[in-house]
């Protein structure tokens, strides 16, 4: 078990070195990049105070969040001309999703993305589901626009500032096409290029790409995954788990159990994940664990278990995500049935409150909701028992 254990950390110090080294690579890149721009253009941005200068860094961070606009915009147009149907449209937290017939503002925020357009695949046996000009969309569009700027940046005489503008939107476009376009996990999560090299080559994959855009869809509609059929979810022995996009078939597969409240199947297709995935991606490991914390929780709530699972790390992960109402649930659970703390517990139920309000799927509030319910009937009259 040691040995094992030690493994694991060196995987995880070799994965966490390759990334450092790849984000110098890029910085470099990028560098490289503007000092080849600002040669060819004389400098003739950065010719002045440090007012200019401020204004220039103003500039750049307005052009970055442009550019991821548009990257996710990108998705957007080429998923509609590839057939598929909008579902929500997300920058930071900021989100709007498509709710009987009009776009409303939701709050939602994902870990390791700045931004998310996700859209409704059209009908079909999956394998053969239109991906290519979907997953390429945003990287097309951010290299279509920062050539575009790098061309009138070069050839039209323009004022200083729109100058600055157009340099910087070039860059962060460049950024976006490496940070995207080449196949890689950024912060346990794979990118375009990353799915669009697993997407050619293994049809599983493909099938995992559709079944899991179209699950989203239902769910922001309100349709629950426990409604869904559950062949959805069903893959052959022999499918690449260790694949993110393979793998999330099963966790769709686990998710669809919750909801029925079989908590029994839903924990052993996690189990599955978590002991036979080697390769499983860092966000699903951490969704996995939160869940077995949940079901050990209202389960046998055995310390050392409970312990095991409730890391530093994965109390960090657990307070990035707190957004999410099934982190809601969980930490009410641990509150109530733990920890014993029943003003506590009462504040997440608060919070749960909020949250359902801003939340886009709402098919997996209700869900939530009503396993809320459960644990606040069993438990309540239990600590209230306690502490008579």
């Amino acid at each position: 078990m040691g040995k094992e254990v030690e493994g694991r950390n060196f995987k995880e110090s070799v994965k966490k070195t390759g990334s450092f080294i790849l984000s110098i690579v890029v910085g470099a890149i990028i560098g490289l990049g503007i000092g080849v721009i600002i040669a060819f253009s004389n400098s003739r941005i950065f010719e002045g105070d440090i007012f200019t200068i401020v204004i220039c860094f103003v500039i750049f961070i307005f052009s970055f969040l442009l550019q991821l606009i548009l990257h996710e915009l990108g998705h957007l147009i080429f998923g509609l001309w590839s057939g598929y149907e909008f579902v929500s449209f997300r920058v930071g937290s900021l989100t709007f999703i498509k709710e009987n017939g009009k776009i409303v503002r939701k709050k939602f925020k994902v870990m390791g993305t700045g931004g998310q357009c996700l859209m409704m695949p059209p009908e079909g046996n999956g394998y053969d589901c239109p991906y290519f000009l979907y997953n390429l969309g945003g990287i097309l569009m951010n290299t279509l626009v920062s050539c575009l700027c790098v061309a009138v940046y070069l050839l039209i005489p323009i004022p200083k500032m729109l100058a600055a503008f157009l340099l910087f939107t070039a860059v962060s476009g460049f950024y976006d096409l490496i940070m995207n376009g080449i196949p890689m996990k950024i912060g346990g999560i794979a990118n375009d290029g990353y799915n669009m090299l697993s997407l050619g080559k293994d049809k599983v994959a493909r099938y995992g790409l559709y079944i899991q855009l179209r699950a989203n869809g239902l769910i922001y509609q309100g349709i629950r995954i426990k409604d869904m059929p559950l062949q959805w979810f069903e893959i052959h022995d022999e499918a690449d788990l260790n694949n993110p996009l393979i793998s999330s078939i099963k966790l769709l597969e686990a998710t669809y159990y919750h909801d029925r409240k079989e908590f029994h199947k839903a924990k052993e297709c996690y189990e599955t994940l978590l002991n036979e995935v080697p390769k499983l991606i860092k966000v699903y490991e951490n969704e996995i664990k939160c869940e077995l914390l949940f079901y050990e929780i209202i389960g046998e709530a055995r310390k050392e278990t409970i312990d095991n699972l409730y890391t530093k790390e994965l109390k960090k992960y657990i307070k990035i995500t707190n957004c999410y109402i099934t982190r809601k649930r969980l930490m009410y659970a641990y509150a109530l049935v733990i920890e014993k703390n029943s003003e506590k517990a009462d504040k997440i139920l608060k919070e749960v409150d909020v949250v359902k309000k801003t939340y886009p799927a709402k098919a997996e509030v209700e869900s939530e909701l009503e396993i809320i319910e459960i644990i606040k009937q069993k438990y309540t009259p239990l600590l209230e028992n306690e502490i008579i």
